[in-house]
């Protein structure tokens, strides 16, 4: 296993030595992390980039302070679901965001259900990559059936 340091991304660049929240992106695909790293860094938030499950729970168990994990849907080693379950069971205080490359109610539901707080559709839009972390991060991560209902209807009007 490679030390922690070699997972974090250009720390000065992606703003952790000034950033108040530190968010763990998760996706085996690293345009993904760098244009995401790179907006969450625009918006002040420090990132953690890495492109497998087994290193994301490793990072988490070596102590490393995260705020906020964004976890792709296809993740190769691990299934996304597989690493939702994991940081609902060990990890319960960090709130987890889907980022979902089939977009579907079944989906969703899935992903609620292992204890995803938020889904996002790929390719992200800035403005909702704001908003939802900001809704997560800075407001709160414990969101009431309304709003999931919410949320539900809206996949439902886009599938």
């Amino acid at each position: 296993m490679r030390p922690v340091d070699d997972y974090i991304l250009g720390a000065t660049l992606f703003g952790m030595e000034t950033a108040m929240k530190t968010i763990l992106l998760v996706d085996n695909e690293f345009t993904n992390l760098f244009s995401i790293s790179d907006t969450l860094a625009i918006l002040g938030y420090g990132t953690i980039a890495v492109q497998d499950g087994p290193t994301a729970l490793s990072i988490i168990e070596e102590g490393m302070p995260v705020d906020l994990a964004m976890v792709a849907e296809c993740l190769g080693s691990m299934e996304c679901l597989e690493l939702l379950g994991h940081f609902k069971n060990r990890f319960p205080s960090i709130p987890t965001i889907m980022l979902a490359e089939s977009c579907s109610i079944e989906s969703y539901l899935k992903a609620r259900s292992q204890g995803a707080v938020e889904y996002l559709c790929k390719p992200v839009k800035f403005n909702d990559l704001k908003r939802i972390v900001q809704d997560v991060i800075e407001i709160g991560h414990e969101f009431d059936d309304l709003h999931a209902l919410h949320r539900g209807a809206m996949l439902q009007q886009t599938a």
